[in-house]
């Protein structure tokens, strides 16, 4: 049960950092450069620009083949679209069941592309939520085409920063979100092997500005729980997003945001997402329907020591649509959507978002990117939580599943 009273306890001591003089010790220890960005658009664009200027160099056309992206089937607009707005071609490469590459798929779509001896595709691959490694497959791609430009995005893993740009020696750029962890207005990096050849906007945009008030109304709806402040914030968000111009304009991180970045506790980060995550995992293995309603992916895997090996981001399910519907007694239930039950834990509280809608291209090339965009789910286990949020999140999601 929840406790409010008695005896206090006693909390670890404060370990502040600053997270952007880590992120930068990280990269130079691994030899590389860091530049940072508004959001991760703008650090995808901000490569983007970079691997053209670099193939113009180098006297490479987009007609020789330098402009042709490989994405994963299973992503975001925000990742795909920095690169459509420059004109690269996209391809679209499919995942596993557990959101691992798949190398098979990959290297067929690169075969079939590679039409002359100025072929250089660019290659993005990413570690899901920590649970697929990526390394070996950035090597088998340099090995095969020595001219590739790979990036690594990096967001899931981004609170292991001595190991983010310390995998494949083969990976050329590493992107990644830094707001996706953080109550900051705005955040990202670009990391690359060799020094930048463009250059990134300066000066306060809508995007942060709108970001910061909206995080500060957040906050006073927190303390006062004003359902018409909760309505403006969330549109303030939304008008935010919208004024992104898809990574075409990349801008360094703003002056607010790297001042709250230069004092954070991020000892207290890593542990208690460890400890969350840990704690929801078990409780939903646990629940009656795990394994019928609902899956859970591969676990986060552990060190020696039995540590999580990475710090988690946050920790995604699949539901069984299908069963939930086969096995509903009630009309509602039997016309539930995941979207539909998503609202429903959202009624209670537990935010748990869709992960991710994706474009009718990357729907038609890969069937279980297609599955998974239409029933993932991810529940938060961050720093704001303890133990008794993790419980919360399983008994409400047990009880609507119960409902159906």
């Amino acid at each position: 049960m929840y406790e409010i009273g008695s005896e206090f306890n006693l909390e670890r001591d404060a370990q502040r950092r600053n997270l952007l003089g880590d992120f930068t010790e990280a990269a130079e220890a691994a030899g590389r450069y860091i530049e940072f960005l508004r959001c991760g658009r703008d650090a995808i664009g901000f490569v983007a620009d970079d691997i053209i200027a670099g193939f113009q160099d180098d006297g490479i056309s987009r007609g020789d083949g330098g402009y042709k992206a490989f994405l994963p089937a299973l992503a975001c607009d925000s990742m795909v679209l920095p690169f459509e707005v420059r004109g690269y071609d996209i391809v679209y490469y499919k995942v596993g069941d557990d959101l691992s590459i798949d190398a098979e798929n990959l290297l067929e779509k690169l075969d079939a592309a590679s039409g002359s001896d100025d072929f250089r595709p660019v290659v993005l691959i990413m570690n899901y939520f920590g649970i697929t490694e990526t390394s070996v497959i950035a090597d088998v791609i340099k090995d095969k085409y020595k001219d590739s430009v790979i990036i690594e995005d990096v967001t899931h893993l981004l609170m292991d920063e001595q190991g983010c740009f310390n995998g494949s020696s083969a990976t050329d750029y590493h992107v990644g979100s830094i707001r996706k962890w953080l109550g900051v207005p705005d955040g990202a990096f670009a990391v690359s092997k060799k020094e930048f050849l463009m250059g990134a906007l300066t000066g306060e945009t809508d995007f942060t500005a709108l970001r910061r008030d909206a995080l500060l109304e957040k906050t006073e709806y927190l303390d006062n729980g004003d359902e018409e402040l909760k309505t403006h914030f969330r549109s303030l968000l939304s008008d935010a997003e919208d004024s992104l111009s898809d990574g075409l304009d990349p801008y360094h991180i703003s002056d607010v945001s790297a001042d709250i970045l230069s004092d954070i506790d991020v000892a207290k980060i890593r542990y208690r997402r460890s400890v969350n995550y840990s704690i929801l995992y078990k409780k939903l293995l646990d629940l009656p329907l795990c394994g019928k309603a609902f899956r859970a992916l591969p676990e986060i895997a552990k060190t020696e020591d039995g540590d999580l090996k990475h710090v988690p981001f946050m920790l995604p399910i699949v539901l069984d649509v299908d069963f939930m519907r086969r096995s509903a007694i009630t009309d509602e239930g039997k016309s539930i959507t995941r979207d539909g039950f998503e609202r429903k834990l959202a009624e209670r509280g537990i935010y748990a978002p869709v992960l991710w809608p994706i474009l009718d291209g990357a729907r038609s090339a890969c069937e279980k990117s297609a599955y998974f965009s239409d029933n993932m789910l991810a529940f938060w286990i961050d720093q704001r939580y303890d133990r008794f949020d993790m419980e919360q999140v399983a008994r409400a999601f047990n009880e609507e599943l119960s409902k159906l």
